[in-house]
């Protein structure tokens, strides 16, 4: 450790002050000009400190000792140095070294000349999605790197995430940053900042670990993009309690992707083992669907990006790894409300982990999961129904939202959280035993099959087929949105070229989707051409 000792310089300001560094062991002294005052935070205060000798300029965190009396205070101080001195990553701010005298003990930390996103966010109000993708994937950068090290940071929020002169993203203070000793190892100390603090850290029964991050991340994604924090109140007691029953929603009036919306909705989840991890959040279609800028001009401290700037990373299709991407993001039919049966009306792909979310014409929202089980809720929203793995043939188990067995916890957690994706209000409402059976992707299209037999085929090309079998037709919209309707058994001879093409590839695959598939379907579809 180094000694010090300060002095004012009667020429200058009161703010002005020479540091004098005695290094242990040494003849040397570092000589320090303390200026600007750069901010504040738990017991410290930081200011600007220039190394006399090689003009660098230092964030120094001035830390009195007289509010180091208590051990626990000294000793919540000595972990913060050893945790961050020990931390060497593009995306974390640079830990220099520490030194101290009989008055203060002072941490010589990476300057950032753009202060932190705190600021940005009061000049800006709120960022473009361009913009929010690239400081978030340089957010996810770091925790990766600290989960890796088994360093949990436990305060990620916009006054904690600083911009260096290159607009580079530097997570700083670890004042309640904490370390693993063993893999599994659960901490239980509360603490964090309001509004970005984890559900589990509030409850503290069974005690957190990295998925508290995570939570942070995905309300700091949503306070980037919609430009004030999810669960955010006047006081702290009511902002705790939204917490604890995850009570937020997107406004209506701020024009939000449904890659956003769905981002959020898979990380802000209460149950800290069904938030996604780093790397399938990554993986997401909000970071997988386009290239994003390493980093921003620095324009963007003052005003948004201009529209040519933007549009360069919008247009252009980022190259992905099918084996580790969803196939489709959140994927909309073109048919409208008068459509006169139900059909599948949006839908969102996390096949990849969980399975396929989707939303009914009459308001149902569904999950058809991965292991072939389905769980749908009424459109009302006030209760659900349940197709086990052994209950192909029979009547969905019907459940209430608030009484049901405790094995589908998780699955209904799931279905809630699609149904606060995909709902949409102002649907023809009606109480319907139909869900997903089954749904099939090919090279060219989205199959969905209804239990009530209902086909409806989605194309690459934004055309779209639906065979009904209770209403003996088919409903065809093709390449200008127009709706075309014709007798199931009539359709192949309809002189419709376009459509017939369609409802051969459609035989195709519903040969091997369906065993065996319906009379009406099989006799028309009699060639078997690919689309």
């Amino acid at each position: 450790m180094h000694s010090r000792s300060t002095r004012k310089d009667s020429r200058e300001s009161q703010e002005f002050q020479i540091v004098e560094e005695k290094v242990k062991n040494q003849e040397t002294t570092r000589k320090y000009s303390k200026g600007r005052f750069l901010g504040k935070g738990g017991f410290a205060r930081v200011y600007e400190m220039v190394n006399l000798e090689t003009n660098k300029s230092y964030a120094g965190k001035v830390i009195p000792k007289a509010n180091l009396v208590k051990a626990r205070a000294r000793q919540k101080l000595l972990s913060e140095i050893k945790i961050h001195r020990s931390l060497s990553h593009t995306n974390v701010v640079n830990f220099d070294h520490f030194f101290e005298d009989a008055e203060n003990i002072y941490i010589l930390l990476e300057l950032c000349p753009n202060q932190t996103l705190n600021e940005l966010m009061r000049r800006r109000k709120r960022l473009t999605q361009v913009e929010a993708q690239c400081y978030l994937l340089q957010v996810i950068s770091a925790l990766k790197y600290l989960h890796s090290h088994r360093v949990i940071h436990r305060d990620i929020k916009l006054g904690n995430l600083f911009l260096s002169e290159k607009m580079e993203i530097k997570l700083g203070d670890f004042g309640l940053a904490t370390k693993l000793e063993f893999e599994g190892e659960r901490k239980r100390t509360i603490c964090g900042t309001p509004n970005y603090i984890a559900p589990e850290i509030l409850e503290g029964r069974k005690g957190h670990s990295y998925e508290v991050d995570v939570w942070s991340l995905g309300v700091l994604a949503y306070t980037l993009i919609v430009g004030r924090p999810p669960f955010e109140t006047q006081d702290v007691k009511s902002t705790y309690k939204r917490i604890k029953t995850n009570s937020y929603g997107f406004p209506e009036h701020i024009e939000i992707s449904e890659e956003a919306k769905s981002l959020i909705s898979r990380i802000l989840i209460g149950n800290p083992s069904n938030r996604p991890s780093l790397d399938e959040i990554l993986q997401m279609p909000f970071f997988a669907q386009h290239e994003i800028p390493q980093l921003l001009p620095a324009s963007t401290l003052a005003v948004p990006p201009s529209s040519s700037y933007v549009k360069q990373f919008t247009t252009s299709v980022k190259t992905l790894d099918p084996k580790k991407s969803t196939k489709k993001v959140a994927a909309h039919s073109g048919f409208y409300d008068e459509v006169d049966f139900l059909y599948v009306k949006k839908w969102v792909d996390y096949s990849n982990k969980y399975g396929l979310g989707y939303l009914l014409s009459n308001g149902s929202v569904g999950v058809y999961f991965n292991d072939s089980t389905k769980i749908i809720s009424s459109s009302c929203g006030s209760f659900f129904k349940y197709v086990g793995k052994e209950d192909k043939e029979n009547e969905p188990e019907k459940y209430d939202f608030f009484d049901f067995p405790k094995k589908l916890e998780k699955k209904v957690t799931l279905l809630q959280h699609f149904r606060k994706h995909l709902y949409e209000q102002n649907l023809r409402s009606s109480n319907s035993n139909v869900y997903l059976k089954k749904w099939v992707v090919t090279d060219h299209a989205v199959f969905f099959r209804l239990s009530n037999k209902l086909v409806q085929v989605q194309f690459l090309d934004k055309t779209e087929l639906i065979l009904c079998n209770e209403k003996r037709k088919v409903t065809y919209l093709n390449k200008k949105a127009e709706k075309l309707v014709y007798p199931l058994s009539k359709a192949m001879e309809s002189g419709n070229q376009e459509m017939t093409k369609r409802l051969r590839y459609t035989k195709e695959v519903l040969t091997s989707m369906l065993h065996p598939v319906t009379e009406e379907l099989r006799a028309p579809l009699t060639d078997r051409r690919a689309y």
